[in-house]
């Protein structure tokens, strides 16, 4: 009897297996496969979705973005990375993760329940083999999936790595090559540091800390890996690339790279031209600023050009040069603790330029230690030499007792023109600037006092004037000014001149593409 009951169980555990358990098993299998290939398009629905440890934040893009950041930008911006710069490694990762995960839970799951039900009786030809066939299968599906959503991420990102480095050259290149054209460039008159990119502070929802530490300020906003057309700050906002797009976006404010203050509208985009005058305490640097800012607006203005002052210092600076120079006043004393930087914007249609004259004291010009610290002169592509005719020795000698009155009025320069020139040039060449690709105004101004001497008056043009000085004993600077610089032009004007001959010549000149016409 005990082999019949055998027989009769093992026959009944085969018909089962054979009728019930196979058929369910594979029904089981298909619905598993199925739901473990969804399992992984779910995982990384997840991932993609939702915010979780594999996020890369722009704090984490600051020191977890691969790659060397520019010297010139310190650390990379407060952006959220493009996507496949790193982020799709990371979900890439999170995914694969997470889908090992869920299949690992199951089949603990799985064996568990086999282990705690104790299918090791009588129903396991039910039981055990589709639990396992479940497990088989999701798995199956899964790892099938998997590496068919990992292929596809890679070989989006491939595309992007392939498509992307030759927008962004491009991008840049167009955003360069416009700035080039222009001689763009972002000039700063707190610090007088200039860079060719300027950094530009969100206006976005940002609090006191991040204000007063800096992580609102977007230091390369060129193409790259944080945005190719926009980038999003840390704050949310989207935010244009290019400094050209940058320019005109009302969500940022161009701020100097160095020290982070406000620049004028427009720097980096429009044309910017420095002007640093240079000469001796007294030799009439101011006058010849005032005069020539002056005639400035009011010859622009007879030329159809408008003309700004783009700050209140400008406008206050303009206001006092105006009334000192209706009233025929003297200059004021410039002062020494703080080189004077002096800002006009000159529109008309699609030309527009930023004009930064600079005007330091004699005494800081001429002190090596002092004039260290004067920056701007070093990025300036035309200078501006003030010479006073009444220090010239021989001018000195033959009437200074004659024309006392005169050289009363004149109160003239007390160092030696060669002196206070080579202060100067000597300073620019020791710290590498290539002087020989630069221009030089070389100014004889005070001609108005000049006038008022016995002496033989030199033409209008600059050979005259050079010429003139050579004949008075200055034949070794203009020798020395014209080695140099690669193109120097002498001026003879008057501080007082406001007419188009006047200072705002020399303005026409240093300013010189587009503005001939001034005047």
């Amino acid at each position: 009897m005990r082999v019949i009951g055998f027989a009769v169980y093992y026959a009944g555990a085969l018909a089962c297996l054979l009728f019930v358990t196979v058929p369910v098993s594979l029904v089981l299998a298909g619905v598993s496969l199925v739901t473990g290939a969804v399992a992984v398009i779910v995982a990384a629905g997840l991932v993609l979705a939702g915010p979780g440890a594999s996020l890369l934040t722009p704090d984490g893009a600051r020191t977890g973005l691969p790659g060397r950041i520019a010297r010139e930008f310190v650390r990379r911006d407060p952006a959220w990375p493009q996507y496949f710069a790193a982020q799709a490694i990371l979900d890439a990762g999170a995914t694969t993760g997470q889908a090992w995960a869920w299949t690992a839970g199951a089949w603990r799951a799985g064996v568990a329940w086999l282990a705690d039900t104790n299918c090791g009786g009588f129903w396991w030809p039910i039981v055990v083999l589709p639990v396992l066939t479940v497990l088989a299968a999701g798995s199956l599906g899964a790892a099938v999936v998997l590496p068919a959503c990992l292929l596809v991420i890679a070989a989006l990102t491939l595309a992007a790595w392939i498509a992307g480095p030759p927008l962004v050259y491009l991008l840049r290149g167009a955003d360069a090559g416009w700035r080039r054209m222009l001689r763009s460039r972002a000039s700063c008159t707190a610090c007088f540091a200039t860079a060719a990119v300027p950094a530009y502070r969100c206006r976005g929802s940002h609090g006191p800390a991040q204000r007063s530490s800096g992580d609102d300020l977007h230091r390369d906003l060129r193409p790259g890996r944080l945005g190719v057309l926009w980038r999003r700050c840390s704050c949310g906002l989207r935010l244009p690339t290019m400094v050209l797009r940058a320019a005109h976006s009302r969500h940022l404010e161009a701020c100097c790279p160095s020290c982070g203050e406000a620049l004028f509208a427009g720097a980096g985009r429009v044309r910017d031209v420095r002007a640093p005058v240079f000469g001796a305490a007294s030799a009439g640097k101011t006058q010849f600023i005032m005069a020539a800012l002056v005639g400035l607006h009011r010859a622009a203005d007879k030329a159809g050009v408008a003309v700004t002052m783009p700050d209140n210092r400008g406008r206050i600076a303009y206001e006092v040069y105006a009334d000192l120079i209706s009233r025929a006043a003297p200059a004021p004393k410039t002062d020494t603790t703080a080189p004077v930087a002096v800002t006009v914007r000159l529109e008309q249609g699609l030309n527009t330029t930023l004009l930064h004259l600079f005007d330091a004291a004699g005494e800081t010009l001429t002190d090596r230690e002092q004039n260290a610290g004067l920056s701007y002169l070093d990025t300036a592509e035309t200078l501006t030499f003030v010479l006073d005719p009444f220090s010239i020795r021989r001018i000195r000698d033959e009437h200074g007792a004659a024309s006392a009155t005169v050289f009363t009025d004149a109160n003239a320069a007390l160092h030696d023109p060669e002196d206070a020139y080579n202060a100067t040039a000597q300073r620019l060449q020791e710290y590498g600037v290539r002087t020989d690709r630069n221009r030089l105004a070389f100014v004889v101004t005070k001609a108005d006092l000049l006038r008022r001497l016995p002496l033989t008056m030199p033409g209008d043009d600059s050979a005259a004037v050079r010429d003139w000085l050579r004949s008075y004993g200055l034949e070794n600077l203009v020798v020395t000014a014209e080695r140099d610089f690669r193109q120097v032009r002498f001026f003879l004007v008057s501080g007082r001149d406001t007419d188009p001959d006047g200072p705002v010549s020399v303005l026409r000149w240093v300013l010189m593409k587009g503005w001939g016409g001034i005047g």
